[in-house]
C-alpha cells in the first residue's frame, strides 16, 4: 500500500493529491500550449509506482504501457493559474477527472488482477476525499451521488 501512494501526493490521511498537468508532452516533450487537448494517463510503472502521463492526442496510439493503463481523460489546456486559490481549485478538478474517469473506462476481461485492484483502490481513496471537499454526497450504502452531474457512482470498500 505504502508503495501506491509514492508517487501520489499525501497532503493528510485521506488527502490524495494528483499532479495537475504537466508542460510537456511525455512522447514527443512538445510543450503544452492554451487550447490544447491532452490525454492524462494513470498506470503502474515496472516497480509497480502509480504515474501520470499527458500526451497529445495524435500521441496516444504511441503509448505502450506493459502493465496497463488504470485510466484516462482528456483535458484542455488553459492558461496557467497564479493564485493559491486557483491552484488549489486545479488540483481538486484534476482528482475528480481521474475519479469520473475510473467509471468511465469499461474494465476488460483480459486486464491483470493488479490492475482492477488499483482502479478499486483510487475509486475508494478518491471517493472520500471527494466527499470531503463536497463534490460527492452519500446517496446510501455504497452510492454516492456527484453533484454536478446528478449521477450515482457505487464506490467499492476496502
Amino acid at each position: 500500500m505504502i508503495e501506491f501512494f509514492r508517487k501520489l501526493s499525501i497532503h493528510t490521511a485521506m488527502d490524495i493529491s494528483i499532479r495537475t498537468v504537466s508542460e510537456v508532452s511525455a512522447i514527443s516533450e512538445k510543450a503544452f500550449v492554451p487550447g490544447d487537448r491532452v490525454w492524462s494517463l494513470l498506470f503502474r510503472d515496472p516497480d509497480g509506482v502509480v504515474e501520470r502521463m499527458d500526451v497529445l492526442p495524435d500521441e496516444l496510439e504511441q503509448v505502450n504501457l506493459e502493465g496497463g493503463i488504470l485510466c484516462k481523460w482528456s483535458q484542455l489546456i488553459k492558461e496557467h493559474e497564479s493564485t493559491e486559490a486557483e491552484l488549489r481549485r486545479a488540483a481538486l478538478q484534476s482528482t475528480e477527472e481521474v475519479f469520473l474517469s475510473l467509471y468511465e473506462e469499461e474494465e476488460v476481461e483480459s486486464e491483470e488482477e493488479s490492475v482492477k485492484e488499483t482502479r478499486e483502490r483510487l475509486k475508494f481513496f478518491l471517493s472520500i476525499q471527494l466527499e470531503r471537499k463536497r463534490v460527492l454526497k452519500p446517496a446510501g450504502g455504497q452510492n454516492y451521488r456527484h453533484v454536478a452531474s446528478k449521477r450515482i457512482y457505487k464506490v467499492p470498500r476496502l
